[in-house]
C-alpha cells in the first residue's frame, strides 16, 4: 500500500512540474480550442424553366431516389381572403378534390381520391398564409399520370354549389374544433393580437357568406398558369419534367380579363407597423387542462432568413438552460412587422412563478453578449436541421422557401450561415424581448386574474368576441 502512495505521490508530481511545459507546449491550453469552420457542402443545384403560358417549373435532382414529389403551387394563401369573407382560401382549395372534368367525363371526389392512391399516396392539400398546394408522389413510369391528375384538378375543376356546401360544413366543424383547443387557437388569437384586424380570422359569419361564385372568382384571380409553381423532386431531368408540363399544363390558359381583386389581408399587412405599446390579455376556454402561455415581440422587418434563423435557435437553448417547459420559437414575416413567438403549456398553478421569472429573464437571456461558441453552435444547429430537413423533405423546404421569397437563401444556405457574424447577431438579439414591447396571452385555464396582474402587471381578461370577432 505504501508502495502505492508513494507511486501515485511521484506521478502526480510529474504531472505537475509538465503543467507549465504543456501550457508552453499546446496553444490554447489556457483558452478553448479555436472552433472547427462549418463543413463545406456541395450547394444545391435547382433547374429552372417557364411553360409559353407562365407555370415556372423547378426540379431538384435526386438520383436513386424512388419516387418524385410534385408539388403544384400558387399564392392562393389565407392572406388573400377577401375582408368579410375570411376561409374563402380554404374552402376554394378543398374544393378543388371535390370534382373535376376529363376529357368530357366528371371525376368525382372518390374518383381523384382512388386516381391518387394508386400513385401511392394519397392528394395532399397544404394551405399557408402565403400559398395553396396540391402534392403527389409516384415511381418514375407513373409521373405523367400524377402531372394529368393535378392538371384535372386545377385546370377544370366542377366547383359545384353542392362541394361548397360540403366544404363550408367541414369548415365550420373545424372551426369548433379550434376554438376549443388552445394549442390549435393560440396561433390565431396571437397574430390578431399583433396585426390587429389587419390579419384574416375566419369565424361563422365569414363561412356562412360565401358564395359559388365567390369560389369561381378566387379561382379566377388566383389559380392561374401564370401565378403557379411546379416543382419536382426526384430522379428525373429538367428536359424530363417539362415535356411532362408541356403535355398536360399548356392548355392551361390564363383568363383573358381577371375580376378586380377585393380588398384582402395581405396588402393590408404590408403596411401594418409593429405593435406601438404592449397587450397582455388572458382567455378562458371552458374545460381546459393546463394553459397556453405565448408571448410575442416584433423584430424589424426584412431581416434576413438566416439571422432570424441563428437568432431563434440561440434563444432556444438559452431559454431551455434557464427556463422550465418545452418551449417552442418560430419567427413568421407576414407582411410588414416581423413577429418572433415563443409558446410552452404549463399547469396553471406554476404561472404565478413563471411570469415574473419570464419577465426578469427574457431581456438577460436576449441581451446577454454573443459569443464565437455560442454563434458556432446555432450555426452547426441551423445546419444540422437544413440537412434533416433537405432529406426528409426536400420538396417541403422548397415550397416554403418559393412562397416566401426566400429560394437564393435556402440554396446557399451554408455559405449564409457562414457570413453571419457574432456582432450581427447581437445587435438582433439585444433589440428584441424588450419589455414595453413584449405582448403576452394566455389561452386555458389561466386562474384567478388577480394573481396574475401580480405577476404580469397589466395582464386583463378577454372574450372570443373581442379577439376574433365572435
Amino acid at each position: 500500500m505504501t508502495r502505492l502512495r508513494r507511486r501515485d505521490w511521484m506521478l502526480g508530481a510529474t504531472l505537475a512540474s509538465s503543467l507549465p511545459l504543456l501550457a508552453q507546449a499546446q496553444p490554447g491550453f489556457e483558452q478553448p480550442p479555436e472552433l472547427p469552420p462549418l463543413p463545406q457542402l456541395p450547394p444545391l443545384t435547382l433547374h429552372q424553366a417557364r411553360l409559353p403560358n407562365g407555370v415556372h417549373i423547378l426540379v431538384l435532382p435526386r438520383p436513386g431516389a424512388p419516387r418524385t414529389s410534385i408539388r403544384l403551387i400558387t399564392d392562393a394563401g389565407w392572406l388573400r381572403d377577401p375582408f368579410g369573407k375570411e376561409g374563402l382560401a380554404e374552402v376554394a382549395l378543398s374544393m378543388l378534390a371535390q370534382g373535376a372534368r376529363r376529357g368530357g367525363e366528371t371525376m368525382e371526389s372518390a374518383d381523384i381520391a382512388y386516381a391518387s392512391d394508386l400513385l401511392g399516396r394519397p392528394l395532399q392539400l397544404d394551405l399557408s398564409p402565403g400559398s395553396a398546394e396540391l402534392a403527389l408522389e409516384a415511381v418514375p413510369d407513373q409521373c405523367d399520370d400524377a402531372v394529368n391528375l393535378l392538371a384535372d384538378l386545377v385546370g377544370a375543376p366542377t366547383l359545384e354549389f353542392e362541394s361548397l356546401e360540403h366544404m363550408r360544413s367541414r369548415a365550420q366543424d373545424a372551426l369548433a374544433l379550434r376554438r376549443a383547443d388552445a394549442l390549435m387557437l393560440a396561433p390565431w388569437v396571437a397574430r390578431r393580437m399583433f396585426w390587429g384586424r389587419a390579419q384574416p380570422v375566419q369565424i361563422s359569419g365569414s363561412l356562412k357568406r360565401l358564395k359559388r361564385d365567390d369560389v369561381l372568382a378566387f379561382h379566377r384571380q388566383y389559380w392561374r398558369p401564370d401565378r403557379s409553381q411546379l416543382l419536382f423532386c426526384g430522379d428525373l431531368t429538367l428536359e424530363a419534367a417539362r415535356g411532362l408540363a408541356a403535355d398536360f399544363l399548356d392548355d392551361w390558359k390564363a383568363p383573358k380579363s381577371s375580376p378586380n381583386p377585393p380588398t384582402t389581408a395581405a396588402a393590408a399587412m404590408a403596411s401594418a407597423a409593429a405593435p406601438a405599446a404592449p397587450l397582455a390579455y388572458a382567455l378562458t376556454l371552458p374545460r381546459a387542462l393546463g394553459c397556453r402561455l405565448v408571448v410575442q415581440t416584433a423584430i424589424p422587418r426584412g431581416t434576413p432568413r438566416v439571422l432570424r434563423t441563428l437568432a431563434r435557435l440561440l434563444l432556444e437553448q438559452r431559454l431551455a438552460a434557464q427556463l422550465p417547459g418545452a418551449w417552442t420559437s418560430e419567427i413568421e414575416p407576414l407582411g410588414g412587422a416581423t413577429c418572433w413567438r415563443l409558446s410552452v403549456t404549463v399547469p396553471s398553478a406554476t404561472l404565478p412563478e413563471l411570469l415574473p421569472l419570464l419577465r426578469e429573464q427574457l431581456p438577460k437571456l436576449s441581451a446577454e453578449a454573443v459569443s464565437p461558441e455560442d454563434l458556432a453552435m446555432a450555426q452547426a444547429l441551423a445546419l444540422g436541421d437544413w440537412q434533416m430537413n433537405l432529406q426528409r423533405g426536400p420538396d417541403e423546404l422548397l415550397s416554403q422557401a418559393v412562397t416566401a421569397g426566400e429560394l437564393e437563401d435556402l440554396l446557399q444556405w451554408p455559405q449564409r450561415l457562414r457570413a453571419v457574424s457574432a456582432p450581427v447577431l447581437q445587435l438582433l438579439m439585444s433589440a428584441s424581448w424588450r419589455e414595453n414591447r413584449t405582448q403576452l396571452l394566455l389561452l386555458g385555464d389561466p386562474g384567478k386574474l388577480d394573481g396574475l396582474q401580480r405577476a404580469w402587471p397589466g395582464v386583463a381578461e378577454t372574450t372570443m368576441r373581442a379577439v376574433i370577432g365572435e
